[in-house]
């Protein structure tokens, strides 16, 4: 693991080269003074050129990785603004929050056809429908939709979003007018009803506010309704909102309630730590996650991977590691609050944690 093999400053470094890499675009000047701190900390170490070697790798990763999201972003701009002719895949109709917000739906396009041009590619766009719309699509049913026509937005703040979430262009429809090409397999179709069972589960055997606080906290999905409102502004007052929006506590109270579960039951403590594993695996990909809930979810799984391979291991050389693969994965993370809130929180609370234990 890197936390075996490195320090907690060498982490520190590394995440802050990352970071210094990411920015280097937009923040030139604050990119270039990280990158020279994070060299002159290091400068009395034994082994300086080895280190100087990772830091500039993760340096110019963060800047490659950073314009290859922006790449695939702005990539075939010529087909924007058209009207064409696209086969796509139904992915996932997204939940609406109320009656009155439109219907999204995310959609893989593997061709666009053009007057001009017919190309054959692999992008994913929403497609926004008005909330009157009834559909009859189903997750993973291919269809050709005609006469569309796939934009970018002109703001550059949602444009920053779509990056973010990996999707090339949106699209506005008053009806959705498509034709089958294929259906979802019986097994595709089994799939989505177990993702759509902890949205129903509730739906009729508990109370509004029940259902409401199970769907926000326990599926990760928001709802609009006056129920909700109420809700929120007594949490405001008390000075809990935070408790509504699924996070890394959640998790670890699943955690406890699972662990507390299997204790009850003859199992060696190994396959009871690899059943818990795959069962949140399975929440994980049924309900909807957030940045906080994947950290905690990726601090677990390296927790877990630590102790079975018998390996020593820190919870800020965890969260550092974390933050390493979450901004490896997809940079644009960095620039959105709640990536920047929850990771400043959880080390801080760790710093504490650990200066409280030596003194």
């Amino acid at each position: 693991m890197i936390s075996h093999i490195f320090s907690t400053k060498h982490l520190f470094i590394m995440v802050a080269a990352l970071i210094a890499g990411i920015c280097w675009t937009p923040y030139t000047l604050l990119s270039c003074l990280a990158l020279l701190v994070s060299l002159c900390v290091l400068h009395k170490e034994e082994s300086f050129i080895f280190l100087c070697s990772i830091i500039l790798c993760f340096f110019f990763f963060g800047i490659t990785r950073y314009y290859q999201n922006r790449e695939v972003y702005f990539s075939d701009t010529n087909l924007l603004n058209k009207n064409c002719n696209i086969t796509a895949t139904v992915k996932e109709i997204l939940p609406r929050l109320d009656d009155q917000e439109q219907i999204c739906i995310l959609l893989q396009i593997s061709s666009i056809q053009t007057k001009d041009t017919e190309k054959h590619c692999n992008k994913s766009i929403y497609l926004f429908l008005p909330f009157y719309s009834k559909l009859w699509i189903k997750p993973y049913q291919k269809i050709i939709i005609k006469n569309i026509i796939l934009k970018h937005p002109q703001s550059n703040s949602y444009q920053e979003y779509l990056i973010r979430a990996n999707i090339w262009a949106t699209a506005h429809q008053k009806r959705l007018s498509y034709t089958t090409i294929s259906k979802p397999t019986l097994l595709r179709q089994q799939i989505t009803i177990l993702c759509e069972l902890p949205l129903k589960i509730t739906d009729r055997a508990v109370s509004e506010l029940t259902h409401t606080l199970y769907l926000s906290i326990f599926c990760g999905k928001k709802i609009k309704s006056e129920t909700t409102t109420k809700m929120k502004r007594l949490f405001q007052y008390w000075g809990i909102s935070h408790h509504l929006a699924r996070s890394g506590l959640h998790l670890i109270l699943l955690i406890g309630l699972l662990t507390l579960l299997f204790s009850c039951i003859p199992f060696s403590a190994r396959r009871k730590q690899i059943i818990i594993v795959g069962m949140l695996f399975v929440y994980y990909s049924i309900t909807y996650s957030s940045i906080a809930f994947v950290r905690a979810f990726g601090m677990y799984l390296l927790y877990f991977t630590c102790k079975q391979m018998s390996l020593p291991s820190k919870p800020i050389h965890i969260l550092l590691t974390t933050a390493l693969f979450i901004l490896i994965i997809n940079p644009h993370h960095l620039f959105f609050l709640d990536f920047q809130l929850s990771f400043i929180a959880t080390l801080l609370i760790l710093w504490f944690c650990s200066s409280t234990q030596k003194s």
